[in-house]
């Protein structure tokens, strides 16, 4: 009789979680580091995936709005809502805030260094 010994069970089923990757994921999941950096990963992308996706949805969006200004019964509706959001746009310009608020720094910046020549006359 020349029969080979049978491959032990514990063997062939090491070989079967080695060829479906089971080794690599338990090693995968014992490393934080590894963990945090894949997840990390994978959150910039679904975010870059979000942005881009809903810009594409809102352009076309848009779009087919701009489309459907022109439609005899229903392009009333959107054109009016075209005109508010134009008139919204060019209302809410900020200019005016931001130039205020740089006043308001360079005052709360003129305050400190005269709080500061106060306490230490050699300042200049």
């Amino acid at each position: 009789m020349n029969s080979k010994p049978k491959a032990s069970p514990d063997k062939e089923l090491v070989k079967i979680f080695e060829a479906a990757g089971v080794v690599d994921y338990l090693n995968y999941l014992q490393s934080g580091k590894r963990i945090l950096w894949v997840n990390f990963r994978a959150g910039i992308a679904r975010g870059f995936g979000v942005t881009v996706g809903m810009t594409l949805v809102v352009g076309v969006f848009i779009w087919v709005l701009t489309m459907l200004v022109d439609l005899p019964l229903v392009g009333e509706y959107f054109g009016e809502a075209k005109q508010y959001v134009n008139e919204y746009a060019e209302n809410t310009n900020y200019t005016d805030e931001f130039a205020d608020m740089n006043q308001l720094l360079r005052e709360i910046n003129e305050n400190i260094k005269n709080e500061d020549q106060v306490l230490d006359p050699t300042i200049e």
